[in-house]
Order: structure tokens, then C-alpha cells, then sequence
């Protein structure tokens, strides 16, 4: 059974909750290996805040890749159907995202919103992109912003429309994958 993609519980666990949801949306539950889950919450969180409190600045580039690595090994050792890979820079293009999109894929994003943030990209199609941003926010949010609208009740899909301009961005405005040096894109696809 399939089950609805889910909000961060703090204002740091952003990737943390968008690497589950990346397992949520292409595994049903019944699917989906506990020792993945245990994995996702020991490599996430491992940035220290400002009140120098390990985890409240959310999840390093470097967990992220650790993670992914684990994952591509998990699945050579057990045989589960899942194939991830990092991509880093200019390595980021639109071409690379839709192709794993539509082969039974979703992408990991890191993006800009009142810092870095992680979320999911789930669809691409008429020059918008379909992501499940994991931080909640009121319908309204986004009223005057042309770029960017949040969706309800596709709990299992997306709850955010963002154009492909606005995601390919380099300004520091929400859902932009920021500079070409700090851009980071983790395609996640079952096999």
C-alpha cells in the first residue's frame, strides 16, 4: 500500500524527510526495508547550528552522498530494486532529471529557501516542475509570487508548482537550485 508523502517534524529534518519520501513515492510500504529507514535518520542531520547542537543545520552534502552511497550498496547486496546517483554542479540539467523522471524515478533537490533545503521532484511536464516540498506552509503563501504554487490534497505526488525557470535560477529566491557550484541532484529510480 502506498502511503502519503510527509511534512518535516522540525525546521532541520528537511532531508531526512525527502529521503523518505523518495521511498514512499516509488516502493509501496510493504516494500520498503526497514534498514534503509534506520540508515536515513543515523547519516541525516549531521550539520552542528548555531547553538552548536549537531543536527540544527539540517544535512550536509557530504551525509547526502554517504547515503546515497549506502543505498546503491544495499541494493547490490539485496538484491532491491533501486538505483541512485549524485549530481553535482554542472552535471545538474534538466535533461538528466526528466530522463530518470520518466524512467520510474524522482529527484532529490537541494535548494534555496531561507538557506539550503532539500525536496522532491516527482514530475516535470509544461515547463513546471512537480515537487513535494517536505516544510508546510499556509495555501497562500506563494500568492504573489508567479513562479511557485502550492497544491493541495496530491498528497501522494506534490504539493508545490515551481517553473523551470525559477528551479534552474541562480538567485536566491525559494525553489532555486542556487549557483552552479552549490547545485546538488540526487536521481533515485527503481529498477
Amino acid at each position: 500500500m502506498k502511503v502519503p508523502l510527509r511534512f518535516q517534524n522540525t525546521e532541520y529534518d528537511c532531508g531526512t524527510t525527502t529521503f523518505v519520501n523518495a521511498l514512499s513515492y516509488l516502493f509501496s510500504r510493504e516494500e520498503i526495508p526497514v534498514t534503509l529507514l534506520k540508515k536515513i535518520y543515523q547519516y541525516t542531520l549531521d550539520v552542528e547550528g548555531n547553538t552548536k547542537i549537531v543536527g540544527e543545520g539540517g544535512t550536509s552534502i557530504h551525509a547526502t552522498e554517504k547515503l546515497t552511497k549506502y543505498i546503491s550498496r544495499y541494493a547490490n547486496d539485496n538484491n532491491f530494486k533501486i538505483k541512485c546517483e549524485v549530481l553535482l554542479n554542472e552535471e545538474v540539467t534538466i535533461d538528466k532529471i526528466i530522463e530518470c523522471i520518466n524512467n520510474n524515478g524522482v529527484a532529490i533537490a537541494r535548494c534555496y529557501m531561507d538557506g539550503e533545503h532539500y525536496v522532491l521532484i516527482t514530475k516535470i511536464q509544461d515547463d513546471l516542475a512537480y515537487i513535494f516540498d517536505p516544510y508546510y506552509l499556509p495555501e497562500n503563501y506563494y500568492k504573489n509570487d508567479q513562479d511557485v504554487k502550492i497544491v493541495l490534497y496530491k498528497d501522494f505526488a506534490y504539493n508545490r508548482l515551481v517553473s523551470i525557470n525559477r528551479l534552474f535560477s541562480t538567485s536566491k529566491e525559494d525553489f532555486s537550485l542556487m549557483e552552479i557550484n552549490k547545485r546538488e541532484i540526487i536521481l533515485v529510480k527503481r529498477t
